[in-house]
């Protein structure tokens, strides 16, 4: 069995893991990731799996050297968005020009910026193990009570002492479940479908999405002009519905077609279907001991406005940001729960509230809706937030 000493060691191995592991190792710590799965092979036809990335996650992958990279690989910068709701005529657009931006956000496939952070992670000197299995020698308690004593994991081939344990797992985190830390969830009683759609009209870099009775539905552009990545959030009965359509593209491609108005024309779809289940939750502590939690770890939420890659980003980049300020321990752990916690509870509350908002047949509800969408379209100002926030400020 190999013995390693590191700095920290990150369970889990995507986005938000890797990114933090860049950044450690950018910063002089020795770094161990601990994941199950192979590095992904940079897919030939474009994955389903998309994110819409923020200014703000596009920063810190640039600081850690890897957008060049995932730039130049089927990435598709938008400049605008459009949401309407289908019950009524109201409708909202937002522009980067508004805010004296380029763009807004850039779509890039998840498996893509897998493989070059995993690639810049190898290259930083970041030990990579692949291990289907591992164990937690070091039970928070011990930490708590010895917090300057190495954390410890053994893996079948690794016995790995670490200075600091991050569970960058997945909302089913076990990093999180073995620290005890408590979390608040709740199941949105939906599946997000998933799939790639050619278009008979351009995009023109507008990603668009419509609130349906059933759940809202975004079209999301490409590089290609004429494809979109869509995000259907479905309840359960109309996902079925969907899924069971799914080796019939032209009926599903139609339902598309017909859901968003024809508002860029035929459309025909251009991928497999696949479907996820969608759920809320966030950690209600996100450390304890040596363990800190990032990502969906920490918080996983609707895919409505597809912030969850760029929350999971700005918890490596506040994380890098503090501790490039010279905070440690304890003053580390709670400013950087103070911080991420109160933004992620925000970003929660606003999903919940449109979900129940625009999920609903109440004709108060209606009305209610039609008057917030007139609200940023009316108000400059408040329309100006709006761009900013999905710049990721």
């Amino acid at each position: 069995m190999k013995r390693l000493k590191v700095d920290s060691v990150i369970i889990g191995g995507g986005m938000i893991g890797l990114a933090l592991a860049c950044g450690l190792a950018r910063r002089g710590q020795q770094v161990a990731v601990i994941e199950r799965h192979k590095q992904p092979e940079l897919p030939q036809q474009p994955a389903l799996r998309v994110s819409a990335l923020s200014h703000r996650s596009r920063s810190l992958l640039k600081g850690l050297d890897v957008w060049s990279k995932v730039e130049g690989f089927r990435t598709g910068p938008y400049q605008a968005m459009h949401v309407w709701d289908k019950d009524n005529a109201a409708t909202i657009h937002f522009d980067a020009k508004e805010v004296n931006q380029q763009d807004i956000g850039a779509i890039a496939e998840n498996a893509v910026v897998e493989h070059f952070l995993w690639q810049v992670a190898e290259e930083a000197g970041v030990h990579i193990i692949e291990a289907e299995k591992w164990q937690l020698r070091t039970p928070v308690s011990e930490q708590q009570e010895h917090p300057n004593d190495p954390v410890r994991l053994m893996t079948n081939d690794y016995e790995i002492d670490a200075g600091m344990l991050f569970g960058a797992d997945g909302a089913r985190s076990r990093v999180r479940q073995l620290a005890d830390l408590p979390i608040t969830f709740w199941d949105y009683e939906q599946q997000g479908i998933v799939a790639n759609i050619r278009t008979e009209q351009p995009h023109q870099g507008v990603a668009r999405q419509v609130f349906l009775p059933s759940g809202p539905l975004a079209l999301l552009p490409t590089y290609d002009s004429h494809l979109c990545s869509i995000v259907w959030s479905a309840d359960t009965e109309v996902a079925a519905e969907l899924m069971a359509l799914a080796d019939n593209p032209e009926k599903f491609a139609w339902r598309v077609q017909i859901a968003s108005d024809n508002v860029l024309g035929h459309c025909q779809l251009d991928s497999e279907v696949a479907a996820f289940p969608l759920r809320m939750q966030y950690a209600r502590q996100w450390y304890a001991g040596s363990t800190v939690l990032m990502g969906d770890a920490a918080h996983s939420i609707h895919p409505l406005a597809g912030q969850g890659a760029n929350l999971g980003f700005a918890d490596v980049d506040t994380w890098l940001r503090l501790l490039d300020e010279g905070l440690t321990g304890q003053r580390l752990f709670a400013a950087y729960q103070r911080e991420r916690k109160a933004d992620s509870l925000v970003m929660i509350s606003a999903m919940e509230a449109f979900k129940c908002g625009f999920g609903s047949s109440n004709p108060a509800l209606k009305l209610i809706r039609a008057a917030a969408f007139a609200l940023p379209a009316a108000i400059a100002p408040v329309k100006r937030k709006f761009v900013q926030k999905a710049l990721g400020y």
